[in-house]
């Protein structure tokens, strides 16, 4: 090893200059941090690997931190600050958008599962009363008057449709929504119960909006035979069946 002051040479790792005292200084070499590196991959191809997106992301971000702190406590000997942050920062940022998707999903999904309850607990109710195998005959429109003043908030919708009609172990269950989009008023239920006197028999079930703080429910069975049968009738609205002629 030659000396920086006086340029003899002395032997390899010598602590001092053995020419003019001059004390060697060491400086310890550095290395970047393999785990920092990792942990910047994994949070950049996370967002390339979907289908694991949510694991690489927990992997990056512990590596991430775990590099971040050695490198902190290294005394410069241990570089990649920088790629332990970014590490970090892409890892966090793709475990949260899995978790926002799965948010979603479960909501969606939640969702979907309440309206399919309601909607078999409704026909579950129904069925208590249905007579099996038997369906109607009589075409008519259930309609609903919602303001007398304002024909365009009008509804109508058929009693049954021929696929209905044709299905052999499906019942006659239908039911309709009127009033302003998105602010419905009044919705109506019916199902087909069975016949009397060649006359068709439904159960009719009303939810309607009374004000804005009370909602009102009602049940009524119509005998339809084609004549015109009104539901329900009050001062500013009517829910009746009319003949489809």
């Amino acid at each position: 090893m030659y000396c920086q002051k006086c340029g003899a040479d002395n032997l390899e790792n010598a602590a001092m200059c053995q020419n003019c005292g001059g004390i060697f200084v060491y400086s310890q070499p550095t290395k970047t941090s393999g785990m920092a590196i990792t942990s910047m991959i994994l949070g950049i191809s996370g967002f390339s690997l979907f289908w694991a997106f949510g694991i690489v992301s927990i992997i990056g971000l512990i590596f991430g931190i775990i590099a971040l702190n050695r490198v902190n406590k290294s005394g410069g000997v241990l570089k990649g600050k920088g790629f332990a942050i970014t590490g970090i920062v892409t890892s966090a940022a793709g475990l949260a958008l899995v978790l926002t998707i799965i948010g979603v999903w479960l909501f969606i999904n939640s969702a979907t599962t309440f309206s399919l309850r309601k909607k078999l607990r409704m026909q579950s109710e129904f069925a208590l009363t249905a007579q099996e195998g038997v369906k109607p005959g009589i075409e008519g429109w259930v309609c609903i008057i919602n303001d007398k003043d304002n024909p365009e908030r009008n509804c109508l919708k058929p009693l049954f449709t021929p696929r209905q009609v044709q299905s052999e172990n499906e019942l006659v269950i239908s039911d309709m929504r009127c009033g302003p989009r998105g602010k419905e008023s009044i919705k109506v239920s019916w199902q087909y119960i069975n016949k009397e006197n060649k006359a068709d028999v439904y159960d009719f079930r009303m939810t309607m909006l009374v004000d804005e703080d009370f909602i009102g429910t009602s049940e009524k069975v119509i005998v339809y035979n084609g004549t015109e049968q009104v539901i329900f009738e009050d001062a500013r609205r009517k829910i009746f069946i009319k003949s489809k002629k």
